[in-house]
């Protein structure tokens, strides 16, 4: 079975960098450490205003649909900012890592554990 082909993923300079530090430290205590560096490692990193204003950025609010439930108005925050209750969403989970630098419209697949498939698609975006 082939591999679906992955979006592009954008992000910033500055959350290149703090992204990273926070991956590397995290691999082994982590499951989605090893996501999020994988993805960054295909990042097509740009200044702030060279990022497309559809793009996930961290702190922005997404509407999403993950395995055909849909989530609606979610923040994307670093770890010690998550609450899954109040819709704040950790970049270390790998839902967080997999909304990293997608646009408005695209979506991924990929295979979690027991060989699940999984998907995502970005309904919306909005910059805080």
């Amino acid at each position: 079975m082939s591999t679906p082909e992955r979006p592009p993923v954008y992000v910033t300079e500055d959350e290149f960098e703090r992204l990273s530090d926070l991956a590397h430290a995290a691999q082994g205590r982590e499951p989605a450490a090893d996501t999020l560096i994988e993805e960054l490692s295909r990042a097509r990193i740009a200044a702030p205003v060279d990022v497309p204003a559809d793009v996930v950025r961290m702190h922005d609010r997404v509407d999403f649909i993950y395995d055909g439930a849909a989530y609606d108005d979610f923040t994307l925050v670093y770890p010690n900012e998550a609450n899954i209750a109040d819709r704040r969403i950790s970049i270390l989970t790998q839902v967080g890592a997999m909304l990293i630098g997608l646009t408005s419209g695209g979506s991924i697949s990929w295979t979690g554990a027991g060989e699940r498939t999984h998907r995502i698609e970005v309904l919306g975006v909005r910059r805080l």
